[in-house]
């Protein structure tokens, strides 16, 4: 049996990626918030994995294995913690949903799911991260290759007040993870070689908050505009070509992406050596 059944007292499940006759029978409860108008059976699961007999843990491996091979991932997470059902419940159901300052709102914060996660645990602030798990001493989530990571705490200290607060410069920030997720999935395809970690991660969201004050204001531009300058040269859009586009599309609202479909990757990287001869003969002056 994995020691992960042993180890782990809870799990996530998000019933949107798997099948409700896969987990029905499993003891679980949904993580219904006060706003949230979404039946109970769509929200996600906290599965009490602590409250299953042996020939259930045994029958649950078989499960998750059957789905793996079909590459679904049936938990999001793996939690650890000595705290009770009820506890951990309505400590995730607090972080669910989110105030902005001045907005009097509801934001739905999906940090269940393993491709938001993985960017709170680098754009949160150390003591946030603490708050967000709580009475959880370890949150594990699978990334896209199938391996499991691990965040703990950052220290012992027990804060008064669990939520968040978070800033401006954050939401500006989770507000991006639909585009920043994209170009990463994108970049595991025309971009293997790039390592997909927290550096390329932070330098995804960075072209992209660039891309947003040019402005681009669609979202497949801004993506673009990102996976250009990660695939061919972190100044690809100083090249002259790339400058007129990106005036048209600034000027006469424009698509970038319709303006450079004539390109391809040989186009691309020309340009790049253009920039790195232009660099070099700029060096030795």
């Amino acid at each position: 049996m994995p020691d992960w059944l042993l180890t782990h007292e809870y799990a996530l499940l998000n019933p949107l990626i798997v099948e409700p006759e896969a987990w029905a029978d499993l003891p679980c409860e949904p993580l219904v918030t006060p706003h949230a108008n979404v039946r109970p059976h769509l929200l996600p699961q906290l599965i009490r994995l602590n409250e299953l007999s042996s020939e259930a843990r045994l029958a649950l491996v078989e499960r998750i294995g059957r789905h793996q091979r079909r590459g679904v991932t049936f938990f999001c997470a793996l939690l650890q913690s000595d705290a009770s059902a009820d506890v951990i419940a309505q400590h995730l159901k607090l972080h669910l949903e989110q105030r902005r300052t001045g907005d009097k709102r509801r934001w739905w914060l999906r940090f269940y799911d393993p491709h938001v996660f993985r960017h709170l645990c680098w754009q949160l602030e150390p003591e946030q991260m603490d708050r967000l798990l709580g009475p959880i001493a370890a949150w594990r989530w699978p990334d896209a290759q199938g391996d499991w990571h691990c965040q703990s705490h950052h220290s012992t200290k027990q804060y008064a007040m669990p939520q968040l607060m978070l800033d401006r410069k954050q939401w500006r920030r989770i507000d991006r993870l639909a585009s920043l997720n994209a170009v990463l999935d994108t970049l595991l395809i025309s971009a293997p070689e790039k390592a997909q970690e927290k550096a390329l991660w932070q330098w995804v969201d960075i072209l992209l908050s660039r891309a947003e004050k040019l402005p681009l204001n669609q979202a497949e531009d801004r993506q673009l505009y990102a996976e250009q300058a990660v695939r061919f040269h972190p100044e690809i859009h100083s090249h002259p070509a790339l400058k007129a586009r990106l005036e048209d599309a600034r000027e006469q609202g424009s698509s970038y992406s319709n303006s450079c479909a004539d390109l391809d990757d040989a186009m691309l990287e020309s340009m790049a050596t253009e920039l790195n001869s232009h660099n070099t003969r700029k060096e030795g002056l």
